[in-house]
């Protein structure tokens, strides 16, 4: 299938299953903002001088973008990539044609011609994805909503190569009149370390405190929508681009959760007697073997149908009872109606 598709494997990983786990659209969306290059949001800076000085149109102005920004962010949960594709797909619903585009474009501090690059890599894989028989469909769009689905594609992409560990500080409690209640978190008290390579274990910089694994310390690019995130429900991201200039930034990151790393995350070592799966060695999550054992049957199956998929190009995969079981799966986080 990614042999196919005109993209690096990780964008090509992104449409394959977000064409089975019925978010297709969503994945579109996410492949043409992880290639088109440059990120279509503007830099918009929104520093007052002084407090109590008034507010100026530009600064009212620049604070309104900033604010719809961040409200579209809590929609889609502390991912980069959903929250691009939610730009997307709302720019493209957009009924008014260019004149519509282009306010929606003001109104977000969105570039108008970085959203057009998109919609060509857009058109460009959906005709790559139609070619290898996954084309558009109710079926194959019915989850387009759900951001925990949409993000469980970013990790099935991303993972384990691309995965970033979140350490938390101790919690800390303030007295209320209901008794102690914990604070929230905040950005800059959080650390992440991403897994060392080979030839990088023994030098300068590197950390093993973390169950003796090699890893490296390394931080959110202000660029991202996650700078200021304070809190994430699930200690584990994946990230896309790296760079390193004064320091080693994470362009871009996605939450991830725990039945997406089971299922796409790597490697399962079931250590029934700790009660603990470790993926691909270094994630640990708490579950007893019986879930260990059933996500096992279901990445086989995942396997086979794919290999189905592969001979036989009309063969509906999203319909299949076990993919059914993975998305119910992903969309509760295991939870159940």
């Amino acid at each position: 299938h990614l042999a196919g598709i005109p993209a690096p494997p990780t964008v090509g990983k992104v449409l394959v299953m977000g064409s089975i786990l019925g978010c297709r659209s969503a994945a579109l969306a996410m492949a043409a903002c992880m290639s088109v290059g440059r990120s279509p949001f503007l830099r918009i800076d929104n520093n007052k001088r002084n407090s109590e000085e008034e507010e100026s149109f530009e600064e009212m102005k620049r604070r309104k973008i900033l604010e719809e920004r961040e409200e579209l962010f809590k929609t889609v949960g502390n991912s980069d990539h959903a929250l691009l594709a939610e730009v997307y797909l709302r720019w493209e619903s957009c009924s008014g044609g260019g004149g519509e585009r282009r306010l929606y474009c003001e109104r977000l501090g969105l570039s108008f011609n970085g959203m057009r690059d998109m919609k060509q890599l857009v058109r460009q894989f959906d005709s790559s994805l139609s070619a290898a028989g996954y084309k558009p469909s109710w079926e194959g769009d019915r989850n387009s909503s759900s951001w925990r689905t949409i993000r469980a594609c970013l990790v099935a992409a991303l993972a384990p190569s691309q995965t970033v560990r979140v350490q938390r500080p101790s919690a800390k409690y303030m007295e209320t009149a209901k008794g102690a209640v914990e604070k929230d978190g905040e950005a800059r008290e959080l650390k992440f370390y991403i897994a060392a390579n080979g030839d990088s274990e023994d030098k300068e910089g590197v950390y093993k405190g973390y169950h003796g694994i090699g890893e490296e310390r390394v931080f959110i690019h202000p660029s991202s929508v996650n700078f200021s995130t304070g809190s994430y429900s699930c200690p584990w991201l994946v990230y896309h681009e790296l760079v390193r200039t004064s320091k080693p930034f994470l362009r871009d990151v996605t939450e991830c959760s725990a039945y997406a790393l089971l299922l796409f995350g790597g490697r399962l070592d079931v250590q029934a007697s700790n009660g603990v799966i470790v993926v691909e060695d270094r994630v640990r999550l708490s579950a007893n073997a019986r879930i260990g054992a059933l996500i096992g049957g279901l990445r086989k199956k995942i396997d086979d149908l794919l290999s189905k998929k592969i001979a036989d190009p009309s063969f509906d995969i999203c319909s299949c009872v076990e993919m059914k079981l993975i998305r119910s799966l992903l969309l509760t986080d295991g939870l159940g109606r």
